[in-house]
């Protein structure tokens, strides 16, 4: 084993990242991002935010800048500077003021910036967090929410090492607050109220259009599966009496009042709520207290947005709804009466995300991308959908070329048609047969879209890959969102099964159209990506190597430590002690015997979704049996390395680790 260790670390010493001309990981980790954009009122003017990377001696962490230019892209403005994130602008409804959020204090607290040029006021002064905020519609108040701050009490057990606690106990919510703008106390600070002190965490929310009341959407603490079965309530902001409006078996989410205050859509799960399951936009009507469901949408499932829903249109006939279309995404009008449904982003070729729509309801801003091209901010007038180019922030990498990536369809064990985008060495030559690495998404109701791959700032640097020689496959097997309801369950009470089954087929087109060395294969995948790859290794020997990122090894362990409670149960249709065998039967880990194939494990320690454990028993259970086997640690890293230096070592060791098995340099 430490001879194998040895020789694996003078490989690494050879690898030459130098010969990424283009897009190495440290490269692609330099190219900007835009996180949000918003469209003025009148149209005239855009913000948007610029996402960068920012590591130093002692930073390692993305900042936003909030920027402002004309409709057409001229006089772009950087309303945002120093080295602390500003993210979230939002325009007052005069189109006058600029909202945003930053931490440029200690804590992240709300500012206000005249658009006509000034000093951003800082103005409120929290001792947690902001989080989401909306303007009043007369742009009198600003309604947020924060989580429950700690107490003196507990700084002061936390610095004595007294700060034990009960789990589930004394739970920190996120609270809704309103803060007026015309009403200042006597210390000169703006007058705040807090609206919500029930034991629950708000959110969403949303102002009626006169101002009076906010309907908001709530779960039974800040936890993701409890926020899965929310319910949404009517507050009247004077006297702070609550009014349930949706409190049933299902998920009630994202409350969005019409223009005219009368109805409120919201996006809603199937009652008792399916974690796979359709998801659809409801109307509830304050006028009599009824309630409907509008068509659904062809994925039934939303995505993109706030859940799919984002906006009305300005007649308020229409609610807008965004999610996946197979391998891009769409944005579709569902009329308010429950009668029909028009894709107003039909025939669009790129992939469209960042969705928002002005206050007025005239435009809408969004950014566009493809595999080839990187993505920018664009807008469209309402009327008909007619993209616009308005920021150029990556002009410096537009003319460096791109590998090809295409879509290919393949069919499953069943005949089902299956999806994957496949994409090609730099310079590939028909017929030329190339090392193969098989990329397996997330979810399992993930999809692979067709961003651009040198954007992708995760764990597998695509372009990287391309242009080390490598031929990549993403394909969307059964269980993947974009594809509609049926094919999104068919994986149910199946992970390894048929879903293993298209993926093997994928890789089987990919050998017969004579690109991938069958020699020469790996596998790669995180979170249910990580399942598939751990699963691969232990049910067949024909890739040579995998990477294997925050993977669920043993179905039962995981159901029972992470943060999704309701998850696996709604996949499996029982809990673990119900049928322990159905569990095992489903978890890489019983397979363990198996595998031979050399694995690198990446996950990182601060991960709740899927624990680290998972890692660590998996590793474990490999070293004991000789098995060639790392694992890479992520310190403080959720479900994702999200600090650039996290990330940027995950993308050269993914590099790395295929190059000194499959790789074209292997040995050099």
């Amino acid at each position: 084993m430490k001879k194998a260790l040895v020789v694996l670390s003078i490989l690494f010493f050879a690898y030459n990242s130098s010969a990424q001309t283009n897009w190495s990981p440290e490269q692609c980790l330099k190219i900007k991002n835009i996180t949000v954009a918003r469209v003025s009122p009148d149209a005239t003017k855009l913000l948007y935010t610029v996402r960068e990377a920012v590591m130093t001696d002692d930073r390692s962490e993305y900042i936003n800048q909030v920027w402002l230019c004309n409709a057409d892209g001229s006089n772009a403005v950087q309303l945002t500077k120093g080295d602390k994130n500003s993210s979230n602008p939002k325009w007052s409804p005069d189109g006058k003021l600029i909202a945003f959020t930053s931490s440029r204090d200690g804590k992240n607290n709300l500012y206000i910036l005249p658009v006509g040029g000034g000093e951003a006021e800082k103005i409120t002064d929290v001792k947690s967090a902001v989080g989401e905020y909306q303007w009043r519609h007369d742009g009198s108040a600003i309604a947020f929410v924060m989580i429950d701050p700690a107490e003196s009490k507990e700084e002061k057990d936390k610095k004595a090492k007294n700060d034990w606690y009960y789990m589930d106990e004394e739970i920190k919510q996120n609270r809704l607050y309103i803060l007026w703008l015309n009403q200042k106390d006597t210390a000169g600070k703006y007058v705040q109220k807090k609206l919500t002190k029930e034991n629950y965490n708000v959110n969403a929310f949303d102002w009626s259009a006169d101002g009076k009341s906010i309907a908001y959407s709530h779960g039974k603490s800040p936890e993701v599966n409890d926020n899965m079965y929310s319910d949404i309530s009517l507050i009247d902001v004077e006297s702070g009496i609550i009014k349930p409006i949706a409190a049933t078996g299902a998920g009630e989410t994202n409350p969005l009042f019409s223009p005219d205050g009368k109805l409120i859509a919201y996006y809603c799960t199937t009652d008792p709520v399916d974690w796979s399951g359709a998801r659809h936009a409801k109307i509830y009507s304050l006028v009599d207290g009824k309630s409907w469901r509008l068509k659904a949408t062809p994925d039934e499932n939303g995505g993109i947005g706030a859940n799919g829903i984002f906006g009305w249109t300005a007649d308020g006939k229409n609610v807008l709804w965004a999610e996946a279309n197979k391998t891009l995404n769409s944005i579709y009008l569902l009329s308010a009466d429950g009668k029909s449904i028009t894709e107003w982003t039909k025939g669009s070729k790129d992939l469209l995300g960042s969705v928002s729509i002005n206050s007025t309801g005239s435009h809408m801003a969004f950014t566009l991308q493809n595999t080839a091209k990187l993505p920018e901010v664009y807008i469209s007038p309402m009327t008909a959908f007619s993209p616009v180019k308005v920021t150029d922030i990556n002009a410096g990498w537009a003319s460096k070329p791109l590998p090809k990536t295409e879509l290919v369809k393949w069919k499953g064990p069943d005949g089902r048609e299956i999806e994957g985008l496949l994409t090609y060495p730099v310079n590939y030559r028909p017929g030329q047969k190339v090392p193969f690495i098989l990329n397996v998404h997330g979810g399992p109701a993930g999809v692979f879209s067709q961003t651009c791959i040198a954007v992708n700032q995760g764990t597998y640097p695509i372009a990287a890959f391309a242009e080390a020689g490598y031929a990549v496959l993403r394909p969307n097997p059964r269980g993947s969102s974009g594809y509609g309801t049926e094919f999104r369950t068919a994986n149910r009470e199946d992970w390894g099964g048929k879903d293993y089954l298209d993926l093997m087929a994928g890789v089987d087109l990919v050998i017969k159209m004579g690109v991938a060395d069958e020699n020469r294969m790996g596998v790669m995948g995180w979170s249910y990506g990580g399942f598939m790859s751990s699963w691969i290794v232990g049910h067949t020997d024909r890739f040579k190597v995998a990477s294997i990122g925050a993977p669920v090894v043993d179905l039962a362990h995981q159901n029972l430590t992470d943060d999704i409670e309701g998850f696996l149960p709604s996949y499996f249709k029982s809990n673990p002690w119900d049928d322990w065998s159905k569990y095992d039967a489903h978890s890489p880990l019983r397979f363990i015997q198996n595998v031979k194939t050399p694995v690198m494990l990446q996950h990182g320690e601060a991960d709740l979704r899927v624990p680290f454990s998972n890692s660590v028993m998996f590793y474990n259970a490999l070293r004991r049996r000789n098995v060639p086997v790392r694992l890479l640690a992520l310190p403080r890293q959720p479900h994702g390395p999200q600090e650039p230096r996290m990330i940027l070592k995950t993308m050269q060791t993914n590099l790395e680790w295929f190059d000194s098995y499959i790789g074209e340099k292997k040995g050099f």
